[in-house]
C-alpha cells in the first residue's frame, strides 16, 4: 500500500511541472505575437497622433522692456540704538513689534549717581544765585552812596577825598557782583552738563517707527556703548538699492517707475520710484547705484525689511502685444518657430520675437489673434503632422 501512494505522489509532481512548462510556452508565444503586431503597426505608420496642449493667441497683453535686478528692501530710516555710557539696564520700556513715537523713552539705565550729582549741582547753583543777589544789593547801596556824595561835593558839604573813598567802595562792590554773576553762570552751565549726562542713561526714540528687535534684554543686564539695546525702523517708506550697468545709467531718470516682485508674494507686483542715482560709476564693477523708494502704506504695510525679490526699471512699455510662453517657441537655423494647429494639423510657423518678460516672450510677427498655438508637446513634431488637442 505504501508503494502505491509513493507512485501516485511522484506522478502528481510530474504532471504539475508539465502543466507549468506548457503555460509558460503559451504565454511566451502570446507576447511574441503582440510584439510582432506592434512592430508591424509602427512600420505601417499606424502610430496614434501625439497629444498636445494649445493656447489661443490674444493681443491684449502688456509687456515691458526693463532693466531687471535682484534686490532686497530696507527701511529708509532705521537705527540701532546704542548707549553713550556703560551701565546696567534698569528697564526696557518697549518690546519687539511695538510702535514708538519721537521722544518716547525706550530704555533706562541705572542712574542714581547722576541724580545725586544733579542734586548737588542744583544746590551749588542756588548758593551762587544767593551770593549774586547779595553782591548786587551791596553794589546798589554803594552806587546810592556815590551819587549822594557826588551832590555833596558839588554843594560844598563834602571833600573830594571822601568822594574818592566812596567811589572805590562802589567799584569794589560792582566787581564783587560781576564775580558772583560769573560763578552763577558757571554753576548753571555745570547743572546743564550733568543733566545732559543723565540723559545718556535715558534713551528715547529718534523718530516714529516700529521696534524690529529688542535683543531679548532683561533688567540688570550690563550694557556698553558697543551693545545695541533696540533696533527701530520707520516701515512707512522702504528702499531698495540696485546696481545699474554703466551702459544703462543715462537711461534711468529720477522719478521713473520701478516694479518690484518679492519671493514671499510671488503673485503680486508693487510700484516704486527711482529716487536717487549715484553721480559716479564704480570702477571695480562698472555700475552705479540707484535707490528706489517704495510706499509701504500703499502696499498695505505688508512689506518687511530684508524681503528679497526682483526690481524692474521700465525702459519702454508695449501695449496690445501678443505674448507666448517660452515653451511654445523653438529655435531653428533662421531664428525661431512655433506650431499652429489648424484642423488638427500642426503647421510650423516662423516668428519674430521681441521682449522677454519672465517666462513670456513677445511675438512681433508670425501669428495672428485667435490662432491656436501649441504650448506643450511640440518638441518632436513635424510640419503637417496630425495632433490631438488635450
Amino acid at each position: 500500500m505504501d508503494v502505491t501512494i509513493k507512485k501516485k505522489s511522484k506522478f502528481n509532481r510530474k504532471g504539475t511541472i508539465a502543466l507549468i512548462v506548457l503555460l509558460a510556452v503559451i504565454l511566451g508565444i502570446g507576447l511574441y505575437s503582440r510584439r510582432e503586431s506592434f512592430q508591424r503597426a509602427r512600420s505601417d505608420g499606424a502610430n496614434p497622433p501625439p497629444f498636445v496642449r494649445v493656447e489661443v493667441v490674444t493681443n491684449d497683453n502688456t509687456v515691458r522692456d526693463s532693466i531687471v535686478q535682484n534686490m532686497s528692501i530696507e527701511a529708509v530710516n532705521r537705527v540701532q540704538m546704542l548707549p553713550r555710557v556703560t551701565g546696567r539696564l534698569e528697564r526696557l520700556h518697549v518690546k519687539q513689534g511695538d510702535m514708538v513715537k519721537t521722544g518716547q523713552t525706550v530704555a533706562t539705565l541705572e542712574h542714581e549717581q547722576q541724580d545725586a550729582l544733579i542734586g548737588a549741582t542744583e544746590a551749588q547753583l542756588a548758593s551762587a544765585k544767593a551770593d549774586t543777589e547779595k553782591a548786587r544789593a551791596e553794589m546798589v547801596n554803594a552806587k546810592t552812596n556815590l551819587d549822594r556824595y557826588e551832590r555833596l561835593v558839588k554843594e560844598g558839604f563834602s571833600t573830594q577825598q571822601q568822594y574818592d573813598s566812596i567811589e572805590t567802595t562802589y567799584t569794589s562792590a560792582r566787581a564783587s557782583y560781576n564775580a558772583a554773576l560769573a560763578k552763577e553762570r558757571q554753576a548753571a552751565a555745570e547743572l546743564g552738563r550733568v543733566r545732559s549726562t543723565r540723559m545718556d542713561y535715558i534713551m528715547v526714540a529718534p523718530f516714529d517707527g516700529t521696534v524690529l528687535n529688542d535683543y531679548s534684554l532683561v533688567p540688570g543686564a550690563m550694557i556698553s556703548p558697543n551693545s545695541p539695546i533696540v533696533d527701530i525702523a520707520d516701515l512707512r517708506t522702504l528702499k531698495a538699492t540696485l546696481r545699474i550697468p554703466e551702459s544703462k545709467i543715462f537711461v534711468v531718470k529720477p522719478g521713473m517707475p520701478v516694479f518690484l516682485r518679492f519671493d514671499a508674494l510671488p503673485n503680486e507686483e508693487f510700484k516704486g520710484t527711482a529716487a536717487r542715482i549715484d553721480p559716479y560709476v564704480d570702477p571695480q564693477t562698472r555700475t552705479s547705484n540707484v535707490e528706489v523708494e517704495l510706499d509701504n502704506a500703499a502696499a498695505g504695510n505688508r512689506l518687511r525689511p530684508g524681503m528679497f525679490g526682483q526690481a524692474s526699471i521700465v525702459e519702454k512699455e508695449y501695449s496690445n502685444a501678443i505674448v507666448l510662453p517660452d515653451s511654445a517657441i523653438y529655435p531653428n537655423e533662421k531664428g525661431f518657430h512655433i506650431f499652429v494647429v489648424d484642423d488638427d494639423i500642426a503647421k510650423m510657423r516662423p516668428v519674430e520675437t521681441g521682449v522677454k518678460q519672465g517666462n513670456k516672450v513677445q511675438i512681433i510677427s508670425g501669428v495672428e489673434n485667435g490662432e491656436k498655438v501649441i504650448v506643450f508637446g511640440g518638441n518632436n513634431l513635424n510640419d503637417g503632422e496630425k495632433v490631438v488637442i488635450q
